[in-house]
């Protein structure tokens, strides 16, 4: 039983968030040990080389934020735009990713309790039973592989405690929000320990359809997680995890730039339906030397399906359907030193196996090309698999300087089976001639360039790499550090539409690289009142994978949907953040982020299209976050006022750097407040976000047919939720 006891402190530790609401109310705020696994051992924030954000359970409760995306005001260095779902972009310092393209990996790692969420469309995981949320700015390749090019997000699910306790939050919104929430932990035996996580959101359209005359943009989703920690020794326990997400919306895709916010008027609904879910199983066994073995056995299965009207127009014109079925599977062994001593190390082995499908399509309405009307598809799977092998160490050097280094090794090899059919819905004989040299056949996928053909092709690579980061302790209360590291996005292929099956030269594209170099200051002054953390970096890519449009490299007057290494690119930039407690009742937030983000070369074949010098898409120069916590008495309860601006600066959307593509400048406010009686028992919040009904833009871009379509950010928004806390 000592060793239960010492385990369940010791991953108390990552869930202090969980009663950080209690300590509060009791004493006021204060400056608490941020505790993460950033490099796979529990360490304070302050004590390693690595520009992080960490969220704990309180922050995300308070903050109201369902999903990771949902964090990218309070988290500068985040970037998120575009919608939920299948077509949410994310990423880290302005690299952004948008992968729903089977054959292309992201370039932000999601990590769940240490297993890899390989899709992109389910990167915007629910923040759903979570102790921490670690944001880890920059490459992160050396401990968390290749595709982690911009940095790593580090969900840690809370672990189930010994004693019985729990929380049940009921929330009603405007727009007809309903959500619904439950967690509950607690000890089943002597030694084996579960908790179980729920979560219920539904909300009404917001946006108005003028042409079917309705409401469209439903959304709701469901969401669970199960979690049981068994210890069948005093040296070996079993943590079995389990997670479900289905996420459904008929939010459009994209609504007309001309028409006001929120106003619709295509022929159809879209329709956009994400589903994920996994189960892992960690087993750690300690020996008698103080080593441990620790392996991590993982099956993630994720799908989506949509449907979208391209051109968002009352004509059948042309819609397009997406659908994909991912499996994976992993596997990593780790040996790790004692936590103590001058020279600590781990070591290990790490295996991934995925299977890919889709058989995304595009129908040419009749209403466009009249008795040549159809569906163009395109059947698509991708067998993706990589080995790696991995070392990372902390050497103490002197009383105040130390070195942090590692390396990771990365095999892969990709496999795909590609082709595109026409499937002409006239009734006629495909011989029919409808055009000097074409036949009814070819149609309609031969009107914009879709030709019939298929291929299958392997891609194999391998990426070494290495970090090396020197750290020097001023004082007790102040880390100064200097890092350099080096990650690799894999290579694949341009698995989409091909408009021009006869240029299959840019079917395939190389992995990049970036080379990382980073001076970082963590420090807390002035009493342990002010915490000061501070980063300023660079990172120069090589065959950087731009996905877009670019000129014919035939000189033909017609443009190519390419995903092609096309460019080398600098981002630099400036990470601030400042926690400051003045008095006990009062702490102020602010955290920023400048970058400069952009194209220092770009060439894709013999395609005439240059975009040298323009920025990154959504990396705008400067993003801010404000808030202000306040805590007064009331009665025999308290109360406590939340209020936070967020600004962000002007962004584009596409690489060309047109004023259609331009996202201008904007600024949010929230606010909160809650009553907690003496108790702690309960608490009643009412909330609003975006207060002022900003009308913002998370996306500008062009649609398959070439329309111009814009999408908004959400409107005011606010409510009350009802929290009750169990085995107080």
């Amino acid at each position: 039983m000592r060793k239960t006891i010492l385990a369940l402190n010791i991953s108390a530790l990552s869930a202090f968030g969980a009663s950080t609401l209690q300590a509060q109310e009791a004493s006021g705020f204060a400056l608490e040990e941020v505790v993460v696994t950033a490099q796979k051992r529990q360490q304070s924030l302050q004590d390693i080389p690595v520009s992080a954000q960490a969220f704990n359970a309180e922050d995300i409760r308070v903050m109201g934020a369902d999903s990771v995306s949902e964090l990218m005001f309070a988290a500068p260095s985040l970037n998120a735009g575009g919608l939920g779902g299948s077509q949410q972009r994310m990423g880290i310092r302005g690299i952004i990713d948008y992968s729903r393209n089977p054959g292309v990996d992201p370039r932000m790692g999601i990590y769940i309790d240490e297993v890899y969420q390989g899709q992109g469309y389910s990167a915007d995981q629910p923040l759903l039973g979570l102790a921490n949320v670690e944001i880890l700015r920059g490459p992160q390749g050396t401990l968390f592989g290749k595709n982690t090019v911009s940095g790593a997000i580090n969900l840690v699910t809370k672990q189930p405690t010994e004693e019985f306790e729990g929380e049940i939050a009921l929330t009603y919104g405007n727009e007809g929000q309903i959500k619904a929430q439950t967690y509950l932990s607690g000890g089943l035996t002597d030694n084996l320990f579960g908790s179980l996580s729920v979560a219920y959101d539904e909300r009404d359209g917001l946006f108005t359809n003028t042409f079917l005359n309705k409401e469209v943009g439903d959304y709701d989703r469901i969401s669970t997680r199960g979690k049981l920690h068994w210890v069948a020794t005093d040296a070996l326990a079993f943590t079995l995890s389990m997670d479900y997400t289905k996420r459904d919306s008929t939010e459009p895709f994209g609504t007309l730039v001309d028409l006001p916010a929120f106003e619709t008027q295509a022929n159809q609904e879209s329709d956009d339906s994400v589903e994920f879910w996994g189960v892992g199983l960690r087993t750690t066994y300690a020996l008698d030397s103080g080593y441990e073995l620790i392996s991590i056995t993982s099956y993630r299965d994720a799908k989506f399906e949509a449907v979208t009207d391209d051109d968002q127009l009352p004509q059948n014109l042309q819609a397009s359907f997406f659908d994909e079925d991912n499996g994976q599977f992993t596997q990593e062994f780790r040996i790790q030193s004692p936590a103590e001593g001058d020279f600590t190390w781990l070591a290990g082995l790490y295996y991934f196996d995925s299977e890919r499908s889709t058989g995304r399509s595009s129908q040419i309405g009749e209403e466009l090309v009249g008795p040549l009307w159809g569906v163009a598809t395109t059947p698509i799977s991708v067998d993706n698999t990589s080995y790696a092998a991995f070392f990372h160490a902390d050497w103490v050097l002197t009383d105040r300087l130390s070195m942090t280094f590692g390396v990771r090794y990365n095999e892969g090899k990709k496999k795909i089976d590609w082709s595109q059919i026409n499937e002409n819905k006239s009734g006629l004989p495909p011989s029919t001639p409808v055009a000097p040299g074409i036949l009814l056949g070819d149609t309609p996928g031969i009107l914009f360039g879709l030709l019939e053909g298929e291929t299958k092709e392997t891609h194999k690579e391998d990426s070494t790499s290495p970090m090396i980061a020197l750290n020097y302790q001023l004082n007790d209360d102040t880390l100064i550090y200097g890092r350099y590291s080096n990650a690799a996005k894999a290579g694949g292929f341009n698995a989409e539409f091909m408009l021009d099956f006869g240029n299959m030269d840019l079917f395939e594209h190389d992995q990049e690289t970036v080379d990382a170099y980073e001076l970082g200051l963590k420090t807390t002054l002035f009493e342990d009142t002010v915490r000061l953390n501070l980063a300023v970096f660079e990172m120069n890519f090589e065959d950087y994978q731009y996905q877009g449009r670019i000129d014919h490299p035939r000189g033909l007057d017609s443009q190519l949907l390419v995903m092609a290494n096309a460019a080398e690119v600098t981002v630099e930039g400036i990470e601030a953040e400042l926690t400051w407690v003045p008095i006990d009742n009062l702490r102020v937030t602010a955290n920023a982020t400048w970058l400069d983000a952009g194209y220092d070369e770009f060439t894709i074949g013999d395609s005439a299209t240059d975009f040298s010098g323009n920025p990154l898409i959504y990396a705008p120069k400067l993003k801010y976050f404000i808030g202000v916590q306040y805590l007064a008495q009331l009665g025999n309860g308290s109360l406590i006022f939340d209020v936070d601006y967020s600004s962000v600066g002007e962004q584009y959307t596409d690489a060309d750097k047109l004023e259609r593509n331009l996202i201008a400048d904007y600024s949010l406010a929230n606010a909160r407040i809650a009553y907690t009686p003496s108790g702690g028992d309960w608490e009643l919040a009412f909330w609003g976000r975006n207060l002022g009904d900003e009308d913002y833009r998370r996306l500008n871009a062009m649609s398959f047919t070439g329309t111009q379509l814009t999408v908004y950010g959400d409107p005011r928004l606010y409510g009350a939720t009802f929290t009750y806390f169990l085995g107080q």
